[in-house]
């Protein structure tokens, strides 16, 4: 299937083989767009704006599919699905000031989540910076703490060569977001000698052999090793080394969200997602392990809770591209700064096979004695009995493995993260680190125009989807079939069960439910009605509200790939995610549901 994202009929290069500098006569906006055709640059996601015109009018004439989506968060969003999903440089377009600042969200996003994002924007003439002129910002300044490059390009001559710096540092070692600033005098001025300069990005010094044959040799002293991956591995592209590795070792693997579909969810060797509501046989195997073998993560809080108590009688061996990650949550036996790509060859090269069957068996005793919570009963009413992990159960078993699904932020996100099975890298695009509400949808735009014939879905809730529903004009505009399943709760799910857990049930701010019906009422219309909103923008859509309807309604959901479709399914207004480690606990202190926990635990219980 190709998407009909139509192009205008003056458009001449094609991407593939760099094309000499512009004439002398070329705008500074013809330099920028014929420079990101040359980079390879296909999509740009914009919104249009006094400051960027000059900019769109050029692009409009090369080879480049502009997308034009309905807020500029949903433009970085976008470009956020389309590089999560292929692993290339995302482009989003917007103008000054309002149009600038609200990229920033998504672009501290992609920062949180080493996401490859440039971001460029419009501004006022270069005799206006500073005078506090129409629709003038310093993003720059702004920008500056959340991206790996944020310049203002005051030369006209210097834009190719910005371009490329900024395209190269975007993708070079940890990937992350970078921004491009140009005045509008700057776009118009045609420069007599525009440089054009090539970038190599510096890679890491790669592991040395005697650091893979000490790593090697730590393992094969270990009784309890543990591989603890995450969105490193994916960011690489060495999902397949990561396989390999663990069945030489025979060692048994850990997930972090965004580590998910790095290995096959079906491995013998995988034990599931790890953090604060993750499997609890992951949990255990890094927290009672004498060996941690930390790959491209960053011990960042929501996986390691209390750092004192974390691992506290492993040996932690962390290979990582980012020097600046390791030991900065946890000090670590062995920090190696490297380029997995690289580090992988040689730990390949060394691994032996360390047979540890009393720790496998082990483990299988934990995973059999707590696995990931299976759909449970719920109270008669409740939604026709539907849960989160019902709907999202039903889901999973419908998807082919080269299906993409995005989450918006929130109890459905942490249900697709335990119960989707996820098979190849790059299928499960979440906002993880920075955890931002309304990523699902404008994510799920961009994936779906880098990859037309892959199933795109957004698992959706309804607060996290309220904030980007206007995305769906897009996907009507552009024909783009993607689908949108509504975890509907008629909540803030996440803040209630907080409420619940923490603050005596005290449910602050967090219901969705029409104001105008009495508590416990019910007219039989949700609030907002998602079904009518998507009528609205000329999608299709539906809901579901008993658990006998749910299979052919994902069916229809499915059914027409370049359909764009909203299935709206209402469950349980108060299932609760589970397992739940609590903020700053340790795996110790895990809650599997209401009134339930672990039971004491010793450290070191193995």
């Amino acid at each position: 299937m190709k998407l009909d994202l139509t192009l205008p009929a003056t458009e001449t290069a094609t991407g593939a083989v760099a094309q000499p500098v512009a004439p002398l006569s070329a705008k500074g906006a013809d330099l920028i767009a014929r420079t990101l055709v040359e980079i390879g640059v296909d999509t740009v996601f914009c919104y249009p704006g006094g400051a960027n015109l000059e900019m769109l009018d050029a692009l409009s004439r090369v080879a480049i599919t502009l997308v034009r989506t309905e807020h500029e968060q949903g433009s970085v969003f976008g470009a956020q699905g389309y590089a999560r999903a292929t692993g290339k440089l995302g482009v989003c377009l917007a103008t000054s000031g309002p149009g600038a600042t609200n990229l920033v969200t998504g672009i501290a996003d992609a920062a949180s989540d080493s996401v490859p994002v440039l971001a460029i924007t419009g501004n006022v003439a270069t005799h206006w910076l500073g005078k506090n002129a129409f629709q003038e910002v310093d993003i720059v300044a702004i920008t500056k703490p959340v991206t790996k490059l944020a310049r203002q390009v005051r030369e006209p001559r210097d834009i190719p060569a910005a371009v490329r710096e900024a395209a190269a540092c975007a993708l070079a070692g940890r990937p992350g977001p970078v921004l491009l600033d140009f005045p509008k005098d700057i776009q118009q001025a045609r420069p007599d000698q525009p440089t054009d300069k090539r970038f190599t990005a510096p890679v890491p010094a790669g592991m040395s052999d005697e650091t893979a044959q000490r790593i090697a040799a730590l393992l094969a002293k270990s009784e309890r090793p543990v591989i603890y991956a995450g969105g490193g591995v994916v960011a690489s592209g060495t999902g397949a080394r990561l396989v390999a590795l663990a069945e030489a070792l025979d060692c048994p693997v850990a997930l972090t969200m965004m580590g998910l579909g790095a290995m096959p969810d079906d491995h013998r060797l995988l034990l599931g997602p790890l953090g604060m509501h993750g499997a609890y046989v992951a949990n255990v195997a890094v927290n009672e392990a004498d060996l941690v073998l930390a790959l491209g993560v960053r011990f960042d809080d929501r996986v390691i809770g209390d750092p004192s108590s974390f691992a506290r009688h492993a040996k932690i061996v962390h290979v990582d591209v980012d020097a600046a990650e390791i030991g900065k949550n946890k000090p670590v036996t062995l920090g190696v700064h490297a380029d997995l790509r690289d580090a992988f060859a040689g730990l390949l090269t060394h691994a032996k096979r360390r047979d540890v069957p009393d720790w496998h068996a082990y483990l299988r005793e934990r995973r059999e004695t707590h696995p990931l919570r299976a759909p449970q009963p719920v109270a008669v009413g409740e939604a026709g009995g539907l849960t989160g992990v019902d709907v999202i159960t039903a889901l999973a078993a419908l998807l082919p493995p080269e299906a993409v699904v995005t989450t918006g932020v929130g109890q459905h996100q942490m249900w697709a993260m335990q119960h989707l099975r996820l098979r190849q890298p790059r299928t499960f695009l979440s906002s993880a680190g920075f955890g931002t509400m309304g990523f699902g949808l404008p994510a799920a735009i961009g994936a779906k125009v880098a990859l037309p014939d892959a199933p795109v879905v957004d698992i959706d809730g309804d607060g996290s989807l309220n904030m980007s529903v206007n995305e769906l004009s897009t996907c009507r505009r552009y024909g783009l079939g993607v689908k949108v399943l509504v975890i509907n709760n008629q909540w803030l799910g996440m803040v209630r069960q907080w409420q619940d857990m923490i603050y005596a049930r005290n449910r602050v701010a967090s219901s969705l439910v029409d104001p105008n019906v009495p508590e416990g009422a019910d007219d039989g219309r949700p609030y907002p009605d998602f079904v009518t909103i998507a009528a609205g923008y000329g999608v299709a859509g539906a809901r579901v509200t008993r658990p006998e309807e749910l299979p052919a309604a994902l069916a229809r959901m499915l059914e027409d790939p370049s359909e764009p479709y909203l299935l709206d399914v209402l469950v349980a207004r108060e299932d609760d995610v589970y397992p739940m480690i609590p903020a700053g606990k340790t795996y110790r202190d895990v809650v599997f549901g209401p009134g339930q926990a672990a039971g004491p635990i010793a450290a070191g219980a193995f």
